[in-house]
């Protein structure tokens, strides 16, 4: 067992063991500090629309915005919104204590594990794409095609010739590496950058998470046109809610509140709303 894996390892067996321990004689400091200041302070993306949307239309604020303003409503206290860029500044805020929470549409990996406690997932995605179709082989003429070809990024492995974009150091990267050992992939700072790219045609094909690739088909469905979206799971990517390490109890907390969400629709309801519907984008 590498390093690593042997401190992720006992890091839960503590969790395991003592949580119950805190659990039961502990009250949490950090929901404490909220009702005594009667604020919640969460740290949102702020380049990750619909999860947070600036200047958004009246009554759509974004996903994740709308589940912090539930938690806050749960808690009885006020709501304190913070845009920020990176995973680090989510994982900095939280450590001094000046968020209790980063909602930010953030995927739980063992190497952030590290720096934060995740949360039970609330939604889960998976690696997609939006191919361009001139780079797929053409439906068999004359045959009526009744099963979709390409359901999922697997099944672009025997497609020779295609070339990738994504954002540097995602999981979605990371995937890519270890699915598509010879493919041209080509890493970006943004995915806007790396999308650019597609439109450009210097790539065939930009990856990202399957929610991200459905809000831009909701922004622009013209997209369907020259691109095919590819959005079948093949890997279970966590979109989990961050908080400091040091309060189980809270973690705890939280982790009632998405289950009671989940159970009674709360959480699907908010998928239709922002994913299967385009209210949400501003008209130009």
């Amino acid at each position: 067992m590498s390093p690593l894996y042997r401190k992720f390892f006992w890091a839960l067996v503590s969790f395991t063991i003592f949580g119950s321990t805190v659990l039961l004689g502990q009250t949490s400091p950090t929901l404490e500090k909220i009702r005594k200041t009667k604020t919640l302070t969460v740290s949102v993306n702020e380049f990750y629309d619909p999860f947070y949307i600036e200047n958004p239309n009246e009554f759509y604020p974004g996903l994740d915005v709308e589940l912090a303003q539930e938690y806050a409503k749960f808690l009885d206290v006020d709501l304190k919104i913070i845009p920020l860029r990176t995973f680090d500044q989510h994982a900095r805020m939280l450590e001094k204590g000046d968020t209790q929470i980063a909602m930010a549409g953030i995927s739980s990996s063992i190497n952030r594990f590290r720096d934060v406690y995740f949360t039970d997932p609330y939604l889960v995605s998976t690696p997609a794409a939006l191919v361009n179709r001139t780079a797929l082989p053409p439906k068999p003429e004359g045959q009526i095609v009744t099963v979709q070809l390409f359901r999922n990024l697997n099944d672009l492995t025997n497609i020779t010739g295609i070339s990738y974009s994504v954002l540097a150091n995602s999981s979605n990267h990371q995937f890519l590496r270890e699915a598509f050992p010879k493919a041209q992939v080509f890493s970006y700072f943004t995915n806007e950058a790396a999308l650019s790219e597609l439109k450009k045609n210097n790539v065939n094909a930009f990856v990202a998470d399957s929610f991200y690739i459905q809000a831009l088909l909701q922004k622009d469905s013209s997209l369907r046109a020259n691109y095919l979206p590819i959005l079948g799971v093949v890997q279970e990517d966590h979109i989990s809610m961050a908080v400091a390490k040091r309060d189980i109890e809270f973690l705890y907390n939280l982790n009632f509140f998405i289950k009671e969400l989940k159970r009674t629709g709360k959480i699907q309801q908010l998928i239709n709303k922002y994913f299967k519907s385009n209210n949400w984008v501003k008209k130009e």
